[in-house]
């Protein structure tokens, strides 16, 4: 097959093409067993999930991923898309139950009696709880972010093109979806994280993205990353590197304001005052 200029198979846009097909397949099923109040909210749920799988697969087949390699700053809008605005609609749109039930129900019983009471599935179980754990999320978040950002290990991905496919791209979906869900519920689950736990993960994530953004921009007087040296030259690539620590910047107010607002909304509902949800913010009641 080939492909439009710009354009290549990845395997997260490969992920997002599967986990379509099997979520559809889920949902049918399900819908056959559910009245039509059910049906119109797990179709609402589907919109969310797959705008995600869309723009899952246009960020990382499409010209974006390639024009990355040339820009930082182009670099910089692909991976704000994959750890905060991707993930929210992946969650948002619930995939677990439909892709359960997207197997026979057969092989569908004998996996989750595996992993609930075997005793091997305690194997798999420790691992999934310990990934899951907020705490856990907020370290691997952040700690993804710095990571792939460090000169020596951008420098390695971007000469190695099948880092970026396999490990950076995926690492970034993968963490920011553990991520979001420590603020946003996922139908039939809440939020994993408290209150307390998603403003001191927002606080952290954003202070994080300001002294990564400021030391690309401010505390440097030269550029970082050789691919981009080698493309544009020493000034050119300063340039755009202050340039993507600006995205970097800016982004902190397109998700972390309206995240707070969120849980200011969540406590003021189910407080009923200001003040009260001051106090259960900080933990006094």
């Amino acid at each position: 097959m080939v492909l439009p200029q710009y354009w290549q198979i990845t395997p997260l846009a490969v992920c997002a093409v599967v986990a379509g097909i099997a979520y559809e397949v889920g949902r049918r099923r399900l819908a056959k067993r559910q009245t039509a109040a059910h049906r119109r909210a797990r179709w609402h749920r589907a919109l969310a999930f797959y705008a995600g799988l869309v723009l899952l697969a246009l960020v990382a087949s499409g010209p974006l991923e390639r024009w990355s390699m040339t820009r930082l700053s182009i670099h910089m809008v692909s991976h704000v898309f994959e750890m905060f605005f991707l993930p929210p609609l992946l969650i948002l749109g619930a995939p677990w139950v439909p892709l359960l039930f997207a197997l026979p129900v057969e092989r569908r019983r004998k996996w989750l009696r595996a992993y609930h009471l075997s005793r091997s599935g305690r194997f798999l179980r420790g691992p999934v709880k310990v990934l899951t754990y907020p705490v856990t999320a907020i370290i691997l978040f952040n700690g993804t972010m710095i990571l792939w950002h460090l000169p020596h290990v951008y420098d390695w991905g971007s000469w190695h093109e099948w880092a970026m496919n396999w490990l950076m791209a995926p690492m970034f979906v993968a963490a920011g979806y553990l991520y979001w869900r420590i603020i946003l519920p996922s139908h039939p689950g809440p939020p994993r994280g408290s209150t307390r736990i998603q403003i001191i993960a927002i606080v952290i994530t954003a202070f994080e993205m300001l002294v990564l953004a400021m030391s690309m921009a401010i505390f440097t007087h030269t550029p970082w990353y050789s691919m981009h040296v080698a493309m544009q030259g020493p000034a050119a690539a300063l340039s755009d590197q202050r340039v993507a620590a600006g995205i970097l910047w800016v982004c902190g107010d397109f998700w972390a304001i309206p995240a707070l607002v969120l849980i200011a909304y969540r406590i003021y509902g189910a407080e009923g005052g200001v003040s009260a949800a001051f106090e259960r913010a900080v933990g006094r009641v």
